[in-house]
């Protein structure tokens, strides 16, 4: 009899924990929706700020890359900002962030690198391979108050405009629909021409909301305009600002993908418990019909004795 207890707390056990996964299921659920949204819009906007600055880029596209570079410190430090999860239990999600981050530094030899970091366990990860992390922020999430995210793309800023770095560039994960997430890397600093092309093509959602727009033609030519006191110091005065949407734009994204991955992992988690309790169900069923039927075969085989 003890055995069947034992399956019956077992059986309880699959339950409760079931009970639990699916209402954490619910709440990502809710989460996930208001993320989306927020990443959709702020990837809408995105867009047309980017369009605005390739619009400028495009009068003079052969010397774009010269007004951000030709001051800049090539040898300088190396700032990477990385967006992760304050939370786990978002499958393999955060891992393969972590992985795309370590085969770039590997991959590319990249020495000589500092760490932004937004969420506990990007923080969690860097500081146990010992990289260095400057500046760590934490409990950031969607509804967060923007000056925060302000906070984050004027640090950074400010160090490349006192020539500290050579270039800045943001990890985070891309959010393509509810069930798939994709870690991602954009360079936001140096802004060169083709990559300002390359990022209005990527951001541009492919369906759904938003997916409507009209593409900004890459190679149109732009009408003339007159700019004070020139153009180049416009576009230079836009990069605060690109950068902020920039960020911004990276962290819903990251949110976006975050609650999405918990959610589609405490579904798998319910639907695993459910399985499980139901596997003990039959075992429990299974071994107390055996128990049934070996106590008949004893009280038979005693009326059998007292026969003889």
């Amino acid at each position: 009899m003890a055995n069947l207890k034992q399956l019956k707390e077992k059986q309880e056990s699959f339950i409760k924990t079931a009970k639990v996964t699916k209402a954490m299921e619910l709440i990502s659920s809710i989460k996930m929706r208001s993320a989306q949204e927020d990443a959709l819009t702020a990837r809408f906007y995105s867009f047309k700020v980017f369009g605005i600055l390739k619009r400028l880029s495009g009068m003079f596209k052969a010397n774009i890359d010269d007004v951000f570079t030709k001051e800049m410190n090539h040898q300088g430090k190396n700032i990477y900002i990385l967006i992760s999860p304050n939370k786990g239990l978002t499958g393999g999600m955060t891992a393969r962030l972590f992985k795309k981050l370590e085969k770039e530094i590997e991959d590319k030899k990249i020495e000589n690198i500092e760490f932004v970091v937004i969420g506990k366990k990007g923080y969690e990860f860097l500081t146990k391979k010992n990289y260095k992390v400057i500046k760590f922020y934490k409990d950031i999430n969607e509804k967060t108050n923007l000056e925060i995210f302000e906070e984050v793309s004027n640090f950074v800023y400010e160090k490349y405009q006192k020539k500290e770095v050579s270039g800045i560039k943001v990890f985070y994960t891309d959010f393509i629909n509810t069930t798939e997430q994709k870690p991602n890397s954009r360079v936001i600093l140096p802004i060169h021409y083709e990559t300002v092309k390359e990022i209005l093509k990527s951001i541009k959602p492919t369906k759904g909301k938003f997916s409507d727009a009209k593409q900004i033609e890459i190679n149109n030519k732009v009408p003339a305009y007159i700019f004070e006191p020139d153009i180049h110091t416009v576009i230079k005065a836009l990069i605060p600002f690109v950068l902020n949407v920039t960020i911004y734009q990276t962290m819903l994204e990251g949110f976006a993908s975050e609650h999405s991955a918990r959610m589609i992992a405490m579904k798998n988690a319910t639907d695993k418990a459910i399985e499980k309790s139901e596997e003990a169900r039959k075992k429990f069923n299974k071994q107390r019909q055996a128990n049934i039927t070996n106590e008949i075969s004893e009280i038979v085989s005693g009326i059998e004795a007292m026969k003889k």
